[in-house]
């Protein structure tokens, strides 16, 4: 679908390799972790429920990525 494209931090590229590989993307370092605050934020104002979901899951832990590996 045209337009529906993640936008991209800049200077990211197609070759960046992200570490978690969640349904939902977990912050991966406190910069990620403030933009999706701000994003909590900004959702919390006027009460878009479905924004509010997806920044919170992005917040939650654990993420196996960024935290011990679990064995399955």
């Amino acid at each position: 679908m045209r337009g529906a494209e993640a936008d991209r931090p800049d200077g990211a590229d197609e070759s960046t390799e992200r570490p978690c590989t969640c349904v939902i993307a977990h912050v991966q370092n406190d910069e990620e972790r403030v933009r999706v605050q701000a994003a909590l934020d900004n959702a919390l104002k006027p009460n878009d429920a479905q924004a509010v979901l997806v920044a919170c899951m992005q917040l939650m832990q654990p993420c196996p990525a960024r935290d011990e590996p679990v064995t399955r």
